[in-house]
């Protein structure tokens, strides 16, 4: 099955873990992948179609979950995932409060996989 995932890392080696695992674990996989939040938003319109998306938290100009609500103004994305290193309570809660998944850095492929089959 076809799904279009959104990639949102200021790390270019965190963006390409997850889209070696994405890859392997879903073979026909369409990866929109940005570099911050200004870059995702241009690349989002109503029109895009997102059914899985993995943001970082901690990137500059706007934090993962600022992108994720700013998204929500556009589309709907029925999966998504906050990938950060910042394991501090309060960013953890507020992950939660938004319907948001909370994964921790670093990218290890039984996580993604877990997120994926969820």
């Amino acid at each position: 099955m076809s799904k279009v995932v959104l990639v949102v890392d200021d790390s270019i080696v965190s963006r390409m873990m997850v889209k070696a695992i994405l890859k392997e674990k879903i073979p026909e996989v369409t990866i929109i992948e940005a570099g911050g939040g200004d870059q995702a938003l241009a690349l989002i319109s109503e029109e895009t179609n997102i059914d899985i998306a993995f943001i970082d938290y901690n990137m500059p100009g706007m934090t993962g979950l600022e992108l994720i609500s700013a998204l929500e103004q556009v589309i709907s994305i029925p999966k998504r995932a906050l990938l950060t290193a910042n394991i501090q309570d309060e960013i953890r809660q507020k992950a939660e409060l938004a319907g948001v998944t909370f994964i921790n850095k670093p990218i290890v492929e039984d996580i993604i996989s877990n997120f994926l089959n969820s």
